[in-house]
């Protein structure tokens, strides 16, 4: 008998006490958590930004412009997190009482520099030498090699290979110049040829 009396009373203050548990749940009001991210102190947007409060559901990602929106409660620890930025933590004071939150998160960078790697295909830089050095070209390609190396057959190139762009454009410009030039210079005298000059003028005033 006395058991069930326990076991009643149990039931009563366990009745009792889920109104109670409600109310506390019913206490946390929900926020509308906005804002924009941006990178360091510049007003740029960053897209991609994960926005979410850890161990819940509630999260969501900044838009191309770097804008969010995601309801928290009051209380929550927000993370933004992205690939080459830092984690930054921001708390909803468990005292507000707005129905909507906004802020300007400013990400910092953080870049992951990774070591250099040299791809080789030699065990070491010896046996990469050696392998050059071992290298036996066939005898046409030791020809054409040859024949591409001899000078008046690179003279001939370089005289009937075309101008580019730049260089046709930099040779009519000096032409330009050189017109120009003509065009205002007087032709210089010698000064030895100058008795020739006065002798040849004076015989043909005689004559």
């Amino acid at each position: 008998m006395k058991k069930a009396l326990g076991a009643i009373v149990f039931l009563l203050l366990l009745f009792a006490a889920m109104p109670e548990q409600a109310a506390a749940q019913s206490k946390k009001r929900v926020v509308q958590f906005s804002g924009f991210v941006a990178t360091g102190d510049s007003l740029y947007g960053v897209a991609g930004v994960s926005v979410y409060v850890p161990g819940t559901t509630r999260g969501t990602q900044s838009n191309e412009f770097g804008f969010f929106s995601v309801p928290v409660v009051a209380g929550d620890s927000v993370m933004f997190s992205a690939l080459g930025y830092k984690k930054q933590y921001l708390i909803i004071p468990k005292t507000y009482s707005s129905e909507s939150y906004s802020v300007i998160m400013q990400m910092q960078e953080d870049p992951t520099e990774l070591p250099t790697v040299d791809v080789f295909p030699w065990p070491t830089e010896r046996d990469f030498r050696e392998a050059v050095a071992n290298v036996r070209l066939p005898d046409e390609g030791r020809a054409m090699a040859m024949r591409n190396l001899d000078p008046e057959r690179l003279e001939e190139l370089f005289k009937t290979t075309p101008m580019d762009g730049a260089a046709n454009f930099r040779v009519s410009q000096q032409q330009l110049m050189q017109q120009q030039q003509n065009r205002v210079m007087y032709p210089t005298i010698s000064p030895f040829a100058i008795p020739a000059l006065l002798n040849a003028i004076f015989k043909g005033n005689g004559n």
